[in-house]
Formats: structure tokens, sequence, C-alpha cells
């Protein structure tokens, strides 16, 4: 019986330790108060540094305005703008030198679009330099996901974590019962060679 009984006894309080042990990084959400002991989920609890520090891992390792900028398809945005701006061009010569014969005026639009259309080819590195460059300066990536992660809900944080975690988090629950049952086990030797 005590072959059966300790292992058991073991298996179920390895198992029930490590449940409440990962429930307790998120629960109690509010610090809950019993005397002049406070109690709050791991995870409620640091939020702002952990917050803080994944924006810190993801600015510094994963993602950076430099990265965001070589995966832009440069040459179509280039045409794209080009195509927007020579058709400004027509619209303003449409309207400035309506006057003038339509042979005329679509010589000097034609004109006026291919001397933008060079210029623009020309000065289009330099823009996005100074864009990428102004981006840098102004876009703070660490700050943006340390407030998206702040501003979640912590219920929703939870959920999160646990979707992402959840067979990780069941094998620590299991591996708590086993621990628990080869204790229980080796009491039972234990037990049974004093005895």
């Amino acid at each position: 019986m005590v072959f059966v009984l300790l292992p058991l006894t073991g298996a179920v309080i390895g198992w029930v330790t490590n449940v409440l042990a990962i429930r307790l990084l998120f629960r109690p959400l509010q610090p809950l108060r019993l005397g002049p002991l406070t109690f709050q989920g791991l995870i409620p609890k640091r939020r702002g540094q952990i917050a803080y520090t994944v924006g810190e891992v993801v600015a510094e390792q994963l993602f950076s305005v430099d990265e965001l900028a070589g995966q832009l398809d440069m040459p179509s945005i280039q045409q794209e703008i080009e195509r927007l701006v020579c058709n400004a061009v027509d619209r303003w010569c449409a309207e400035k030198i309506g006057v003038l014969p339509k042979v005329m005026r679509q010589t000097l639009s034609q004109r006026l679009s291919d001397l933008v259309r060079t210029e623009f080819a020309h000065q289009f590195p330099q823009m996005v330099g100074m864009l990428v460059a102004h981006m840098r300066e102004q876009v703070d990536v660490r700050a943006i996901v340390e407030g998206k992660i702040n501003a979640l809900p912590l219920l929703e944080v939870e959920g999160l974590v646990l979707s992402v975690a959840r067979s990780e988090l069941k094998q620590i629950e299991l591996l708590g019962a086993v621990l628990g049952f080869l204790i229980g086990l080796l009491q039972a030797l234990l037990v049974f060679w004093l005895i």
C-alpha cells in the first residue's frame, strides 16, 4: 500500500504545485494585501519592466527602421511617385497654360514633365535617405512596443502567453507530477527499508 499511496500522493502534490505556480505567474491581477504582505502575479507586478525589456529586445535585435526601409520596393515606389508628380504637372499645365494652342500646351507639358521626372529620379535616393534618417530620429521602436504591451489588458496578456506556451506549460505540470511520483516512490523505498 505504501508503494501506491506515497507515489500517487507525491504525483498529485507535484502536479498541483506546478499548476499553482503557473497560475501565480498571472494571478492575482491586482495586488492583494494580507496584513503586512502583498501578493500579485509576477507578470502583472512586473508588467512595466517586461514591456520595456521586450521593447528593447525588439528594437535592438529584431526590428529597425533600416530593415523596414530595406523591405520596401523602392523602384515601384519611385515609379508611383513619378506618375503622381507628372499627373500634377499635367493638371497644372492644363490650368495655367490652357489658353495656348493644344500642340504648344502638350509640348510644354511634356517637356516640363520630362524635366520633373529627370530631376525627381536624380533626387529620389537623397529623399529616401533623408526620410529614413528622419524616421530613425523620430520613430522609437522600443517605445512603440512597450506602449502596445502596456496597453493590452492583463487578461489578454495572460491569454496570449497561455496560447503561445500552452504545450510547454502542460509539460511543466506533468513534469511536476512525474517528479512528485518519483519522490513518493523514493519515500516508499525509504519507509520499506527503514521498517
